[in-house]
């Protein structure tokens, strides 16, 4: 007798469930809403697997939390106490500013995935090269964080960042204290950001000291040693503009301009020897004034910045008109004028026209005078800037023009003279560089004398004595 295999019923789970699910939406339309509910609870936890605590707490807490607590769990202690620090302390500001403040309005760190993400990167890669003694990448990974903060805006940040990079940069040995002197450079930016230029002078003194002499590249173009020079001629800048006195200003502008010439910069130069010699003019010390200006002058010629021959030859204008040279101070005022006319600086071209004016007008050269005046009118018009006082000013060249005219017609004792005056007095017609008419009209006859009946007495009286 042969045995039949048993007969295999496909698909007998499936159509358990079918029937299940069939059975559960018959028996539905029996159940009351809060049955339905409880079923359709219990068919998603059929569905979805059973989560673990790790998983639901992972689920119920804020990414920080969690992105601390895989520091301490993977062994980085350090680096959850500084991330944890950073927001505290901030958090503190906040308060401490109130809601009236910047700080208030200001997105949490905590809040901000991405820049958790970069901090909890390079801090945990940090801290394992401390643990190596591989202190330049330390370095490194804390200057990366500080220029993705600087980028992002994030100052409060950056700043952090910066110092600690200074502090590794320090324990660093054979780079000849390279990696010192670009943290002492960042270190001054960051101050200078800040407002505290007197730190960030500081830094960037000694950022030059550990450079100088070095060739070390900071980008493809230049230097370190030329990139902190000309940081520090900047500041020192900035230093001598917010200087209460003439002398102190002085002496910063002198060590700006030192830094100017080491950083190699042409226009940087030729701008630290302009505000060096209008110094030395406000300090009455002209004829150094004019040195200085030179400088400028043959730097500025050389970049071929019209601007700047512009700025430079009103400065040399006045130091040499102060010094009696008042040849070499037209000169000056007329390449002023001719730069500010050719490159259209139509500001520069009216402050231009107005001394060469006031100097002409000065020395008695009317005709010149009112010619640049006039072309200061013109354009100040055009601009809708001083126009009065540039029409004042030309028309008192004008007025001085016609003096010689005026006083040469009032000593010209004829009639036709006075009438001239008297036409010019009503309609400001300017007639006196007319000549003279050869035919002047008949005068009226003069009436016959009256004879004095007291006249015959009057001669007897004279023959008498």
């Amino acid at each position: 007798m042969t045995t039949l295999p048993a007969i295999k019923r496909k698909g007998t789970a499936g159509s358990n469930k079918d029937r299940t699910s069939s059975l559960s939406t018959k028996n539905m339309r029996f159940m009351t809403w809060k049955d339905r509910e409880l079923l359709k609870q219990q068919n998603i936890r059929d569905e979805k697997p059973t989560m673990t605590k790790v998983e639901t707490a992972t689920y119920r807490n804020s990414y920080k939390h969690n992105l601390c607590i895989a520091m301490l769990k993977d062994g980085f202690h350090k680096s959850f106490d500084e991330l944890f620090s950073l927001i505290e302390m901030r958090k503190a500001e906040r308060e401490e500013s109130g809601p009236d403040s910047v700080l208030w309005q200001e997105r949490s760190l905590e809040e901000q995935e991405e820049k958790l993400d970069q901090i909890w990167l390079y801090l945990t890669k940090a801290e394992s090269s401390l643990r190596a003694g591989k202190w330049e990448e330390v370095y490194m990974c804390r200057h990366k964080l500080a220029e993705y903060f600087l980028e992002s805006e994030d100052r409060w940040l950056s700043d952090h960042f910066y110092k600690t990079a200074l502090e590794s940069s320090l324990n660093i040995r054979l780079d000849g204290h390279r990696r010192e002197a670009e943290a002492r450079c960042n270190m001054g930016l960051s101050h200078e950001r800040n407002g505290d230029l007197k730190a960030a002078a500081d830094e960037m003194e000694k950022a030059h000291h550990l450079s100088l002499g070095r060739m070390w590249m900071a980008g493809a173009a230049s230097t370190l040693h030329k990139v902190v020079c000309r940081h520090l001629s900047r500041m020192y800048t900035t230093l001598a503009e917010r200087s209460s006195t003439v002398i102190d200003a002085q002496k910063l502008l002198h060590r700006s301009y030192d830094m100017s010439k080491e950083g190699e910069d042409p226009l940087q130069e030729a701008t630290a020897a302009l505000r060096l010699g209008r110094n030395y003019e406000l300090a009455k010390d002209s004829e150094t004034a004019i040195e200085h200006l030179g400088r400028c002058l043959e730097g500025a010629q050389d970049l071929g910045d019209s601007e700047l021959i512009g700025e430079v030859c009103e400065a040399l204008a006045k130091s040499h008109q102060t010094q009696g040279n008042v040849g070499r101070s037209i000169e000056c005022l007329e390449l002023f004028a001719e730069t500010s006319r050719t490159n259209n600086h139509k500001r520069k071209l009216v402050d231009a026209c107005n001394c060469l004016g006031v100097v002409y007008n000065t020395l008695g050269h009317y005709d010149k005078a009112v010619n640049h005046f006039d072309s200061a009118y013109g354009v100040a018009t055009e601009l809708q800037q001083d126009v009065e006082e540039s029409g004042v000013q030309l028309g008192i060249a004008k007025g001085n023009q016609l003096l010689n005219a005026f006083k040469q017609n009032m000593e010209i004792p004829s009639r036709f003279m006075l009438d001239r005056i008297s036409i010019w007095k009503d309609e400001r017609a300017n007639e006196f560089g007319q000549p003279l008419p050869t035919k002047y009209e008949t005068p009226p006859k003069t009436p016959e004398k009256i004879p004095d009946p007291t006249e015959p007495f009057r001669e007897v009286e004279r023959m008498q004595t």
